[in-house]
């Protein structure tokens, strides 16, 4: 039955993914164009960083155009295994800007398969879940700080 339900689960993903790609190109030029107040600059430690190309996340204000293209991302990329507040098939999303660095975070999205395979967190993580791997749902750099944003917003 899990086999099943998971299948179901990667099927959604995929199709929802692939309705969702038209606005990646908005989102870039959106932060092509972003004027960053740089009041905060977090350099994470190696073991905060992952594995990808990210190496330093510019931390200002949140920017609310950011967090709803990020939440557009998230419902339709995310909710077929995540929750905000609840376990699902994944963990709940509520309290991850606590529980991982920006930059780790983002590498995560951009390189997910990678880094399920050789990083220790996430594959004690997945172990919890029975053996659950997250798709890799091709993000593009500014999708994937689109729902970095999304995520700093819920925590507020």
């Amino acid at each position: 039955m899990k086999v099943i339900f998971g299948i179901l689960t990667l099927t959604l993903i995929a199709f929802f993914g692939l309705n969702n790609s038209h606005a990646s190109s908005k989102l870039e030029n959106s932060f092509a164009n972003q004027d960053t107040v740089k009041s905060q600059k977090k350099a994470a430690t190696e073991e905060e960083v992952g594995i990808g190309p990210i190496k330093e996340v510019t931390l200002g204000p949140i920017n609310e155009k950011f967090v709803n293209e990020g939440k557009k991302i998230f419902n339709t990329k995310c909710m077929a295994c995540h929750r905000l507040d609840t376990k699902l098939v994944g963990p709940a999303l509520k309290p991850i800007v606590k529980k991982l660095s920006p930059v780790y975070l983002m590498n995560y999205l951009l390189n997910t398969t990678e880094m399920q395979k050789k990083d220790p967190k996430l594959k004690k993580l997945i172990k919890e879940y029975n053996g659950v791997v997250m798709p890799d749902q091709q993000l593009k750099e500014p999708q994937a700080r689109a729902v970095l944003e999304y995520f700093r917003s819920i925590e507020k």
